[in-house]
């Protein structure tokens, strides 16, 4: 059964974008290597928010240029007027009922392989719903002092984690947590 990983790289402050809702400067400093590829390779669906969805300039690009050839699902109140281009790995569906349904659709695509949740209003969600089973933070090497706050909106909460791993590259530090 696919589990639901919720990953983002923050700034060290805990920031996933800069005030000006970049995150180029939080990017510098990824390094890909074998574990992470792996881990990559591994993704079966992804579930996002709408803001992370059109945060590229142009969403039928995810058909041809994104990293995740694997179903999408688009946690939003409002589908768009057209649908975006799609190919024979890469479908877009747009869930307007809720995280929990997002999960189970994109579950059911991932079959053996993992679901990642992006972003951070979508991932929050997942986290408060019970839905998510592992944390994957990457820590830049870089102190923003203001932007999108990784974990917002969780006052009420107090989620204890388990380190399973931390994969330590030339210039940042991912550590993979399981929620218990």
């Amino acid at each position: 059964m696919a589990k639901v990983v919720w990953g983002m790289i923050m700034s060290v402050d805990g920031f996933i974008n800069d005030r000006h809702g970049s995150l180029g400067k939080l990017y510098a400093s990824f390094e890909p290597n074998d574990e992470i590829n792996a881990a990559m390779g591994n993704t079966g669906a992804v579930v996002m928010g709408r803001n992370s969805f059109e945060s590229t300039e142009d969403t039928d690009a995810y058909a041809d240029n994104y990293e995740f050839q694997v179903p999408l699902y688009i946690l939003t109140h409002h589908p768009p007027a057209r649908h975006p281009k799609e190919n024979d790995k890469l479908t877009i569906t747009f869930v307007t009922d809720g995280i929990e349904n997002a999960i189970r659709q994109a579950k059911a695509s991932a079959g053996d392989k993992d679901v990642v949740v992006l972003g951070a209003n979508t991932g929050q969600q997942a986290l408060k719903a019970g839905l998510v089973d592992e944390l994957q933070i990457a820590i830049a090497p870089i102190l923003l002092g203001t932007g999108l706050r990784f974990f917002e909106h969780l006052d009420d909460l107090e989620i204890e984690l388990e380190k399973i791993k931390t994969i330590e590259t030339g210039r940042q530090v991912e550590i993979w947590y399981k929620v218990i």
